[in-house]
């Protein structure tokens, strides 16, 4: 072996095994929390309103100085642009929406607002049951009958957590889990080392108005002095994955981050209610000793996972190209975590703040917070992931979405992206959605937030299809104002828009975005979109019944897919039509088109319809001969086989044979060349004869 191929994978094998470690962490059931006796709640929170000043030592502060070198780089044409984009795809549909609405006892509406910032999530089950959810309370609603389901129509997050009203619980995510028809929603409770939980609450039925199973979960779980912030969350068959990053209280942006943390739990213990789930953490997860930032959980295109994966990148960098693949190996003896680390075809980078009316550009403190570039959204469809984030669009200098494809996962992985930007509107905080009616499809459905000078922020979407081709980005719902809920004019937007495949419907799609009011208060707004696809691969067949045990014809119809076709049977390459084959025969054809979309039937091969007559096949033959005749009724049968002289050469039967079609199968291959009579009597009487022609 060459010696540079076995130091490379040494170190590979060293990344592998000591980029992270393990921990038994015992979480506690707090409560079983019941929608129907919700105590008065005053949904009482308190926001820190001052806009971070860009030569602090916060997060927030580094970011804004990203985000001016950023704005330098691109004047000074620096930033690496990004591939031009394939705008041929089909055009998105949109259905059934709704408002984030109450009701008073007089009837009269409100609207539900937000808060600082929003954080959409949504899931929606395969009944149509809806969970939305943004700081800081849950609403559910059925799509069914459009109306919402709790009885005092939004439960805040507090009480789903604690059962009190009021403190510090932020960043909700929902997730459906849709092989055990059950909900999971999981968030976080209060920012300091002391008292941080993460807390996870599991339904107990498809029911959100049934009780569910609430778990606290420690936010410092190592004990040394730390709290959980950024939480995603997906499923496989069993285990719920939940991510967060470990925060170091009063420290600076460049020390304040210490690594991410997986917290792995057994699904079917969260939704039976038992006393502690068995949770295993791992932490410690580093990349040539760094450790990795803002692990997202890869959810499965139908929304279980087969197996589970992470993305990050290195999201505070003006323009990079590195994006991280993490998955979890499960072995007999334990699971463990590969981490690799590949390079994009597209770079991202850390985006601007987005503009509204009263952005003052001059100002990087001013406009719409954007954040960083870290992955916000992403779905793993066979072998491969898709994902979203936020990114500097490299043509504007404003604001766009940032979208890429790591293929070949199982082999040898490809990353290649696209950014999707405007020329007067800024893009951000994307999410992606499966959207096929296939599940060898990869097209998705892209939603995220808009906003401009000219634009209130609301919601739009983009549909992208199985060639990677864009449709027009699609208005879901404008703003009516701009966002004023923070002095001076600094806002916080996003940090996420909630998307969700409905199961159950094949090519829909659940959207849930940030939307501001005339009175500059934002909320949330959720439309079904729907794709626009209509190639699903469809195969059917003809039979031509010939008179003959064995010239019969298949014919394939192929309706859909995407040509050209792939078409065999029986293991071999063939067209659209099936010769010589015999009455009787089972034949698998299988069709396959260019996405690799495939559709298999096995057709077995009927006797001809005879209409009464008697069908003698192959006629001429060499060898067998096949009669084929009907009955009326069960009748005693007598088959003479004479030669063409008259002469009686055999007796081919003498038996019973049952009403409906009959067929005699004999052989002549004992026989000269020349031609002989067939005679069938029934009942004693000459039921038919045919002419036997010996070749």
């Amino acid at each position: 072996m060459n010696k540079w191929i076995l130091i490379f994978a040494l170190q590979f094998f060293v990344i592998t095994l000591i980029g992270q470690k393990t921990h038994r962490v015992t979480a506690v059931k707090k409560k079983e929390f019941n929608p129907k006796q919700v105590n008065q709640d005053f949904f009482a929170n308190l926001y820190h309103l001052e806009a971070p000043l860009p030569n602090g030592e916060s997060y927030r502060s580094f970011l804004l100085r990203q985000k001016q070198l950023a704005k330098e780089a691109y004047l000074r044409k620096q930033t690496k642009k990004g591939q031009s984009l394939n705008k041929n795809g089909a055009q998105l549909a949109s259905g059934q929406d709704f408002d984030l609405v109450r009701y008073s006892n007089n009837g009269n509406m409100y609207t539900l607002y937000g808060g600082i910032p929003n954080d959409n999530t949504i899931a929606v089950s395969n009944a149509g049951i809806v969970i939305a959810s943004i700081n800081s309370f849950v609403y559910a609603y059925d799509l069914n009958t459009d109306t919402t389901i709790y009885p005092n129509q939004r439960i805040s997050l507090s009480q789903f957590a604690d059962g009190v009203s009021g403190g510090h619980y932020f960043d909700p995510k929902v997730i459906y889990d849709p092989i055990a028809d059950r909900f999971i929603l999981a968030l976080l409770k209060n920012s300091n080392p002391e008292s941080n939980k993460v807390i996870l609450c599991f339904s107990t039925t498809n029911n959100p108005n049934d009780p569910w199973n609430v778990y606290h979960l420690p936010g410092n779980p190592l004990d040394n002095d730390r709290w959980t912030d950024f939480p995603t969350i997906a499923i496989t068959k069993d285990k719920v994955y939940f991510t967060g990053n470990l925060i170091i209280p009063n420290e600076p942006w460049q020390t304040g981050f210490d690594g991410s943390i997986i917290w792995e739990i057994p699904t079917a213990e969260g939704y039976e209610g038992v006393d502690s789930l068995t949770s295993k953490l791992y932490h410690d997860i580093k990349h040539e000793g760094n450790y990795i930032r803002n692990l997202h959980a890869v959810q499965g295109a139908e929304g279980i996972a087969d197996k589970m994966y992470f993305l990050s990148n290195r999201n505070f960098d003006i323009t990079n190209d590195s994006i991280f693949v993490l998955d979890i190996e499960e072995t007999p003896d334990s699971n463990y975590l590969n981490i690799n680390v590949y390079q994009s075809n597209t770079s991202y980078g850390v985006p601007p703040n987005a503009r509204q009316q009263d952005t003052d550009t001059s100002d990087v403190t001013s406009g719409l917070q954007t954040n960083d570039a870290r992955v916000l959204g992403a779905i793993k469809m066979n072998d491969e992931i898709q994902f979203v984030g936020n990114t500097m669009d490299p043509s504007t200098g404003y604001c766009g979405v940032y979208h890429g494809v790591v293929s070949s996962l199982s082999d040898t992985p490809q990353i290649t992206g696209n950014v999707i930007g405007d020329s007067v509107k800024d893009y951000g905080y994307p999410n992606i959605a499966f959207c096929g009616n296939e599940t060898c499809d990869k097209e998705v459905i892209i939603g995220f937030n808009y906003t401009s000078f000219d634009d209130f922020p609301g919601m739009a979407a983009v549909y992208c299809d199985n060639n990677l081709a864009y449709s027009d980005v699609h208005i879901l719902k404008e703003g009516e104002n701009y966002a004023d809920r923070l002095s001076g004019t600094y806002e916080r937007w996003g940090d996420y828009y909630g998307l969700q495949r409905l199961y159950h419907k094949p090519g829909s799609v659940l959207a849930f975005g940030y939307v501001v009011k005339t009175n500059k208060q934002n909320t949330g707004y959720a439309l079904e979109l729907t794709s626009p696809d209509t190639n699903k691969l469809v195969v059917n067949y003809t039979i031509d019944n010939k008179q003959g045990l064995c010239n019969q014809i298949i014919n394939a119809e192929i309706q859909g897919g995407i040509a050209p076709y792939s078409i065999v049977w029986n293991e071999e390459e063939g067209g659209e039509q099936k010769d010589d084959v015999c009455v009787g025969d089972t034949v698998n054809l299988l069709v396959t088109d260019s996405r690799g979309c495939q559709k298999s039937i096995d057709i077995v091969v009927p006797f001809a319809e005879n209409n009464g007559e008697m069908l003698v096949y192959p006629n001429p033959t060499s060898n067998w001969v096949a009669l084929q005749f009907d009955l009326e009724q069960e009748s005693y049968l007598e088959a003479l086989l004479y030669d063409d002289k008259g002469a009686l050469i055999a007796v081919l039967i003498e038996r019973t044979g049952k009403a409906g079609t009959n067929e005699l199968v004999f052989s002549i291959e004992s026989l000269a060349i020349g031609n002989y009579v067939l005679t069938l009597l029934v009942n004693g009487e000459v039921f038919k004869y045919s002419n036997i022609i010996k070749n």
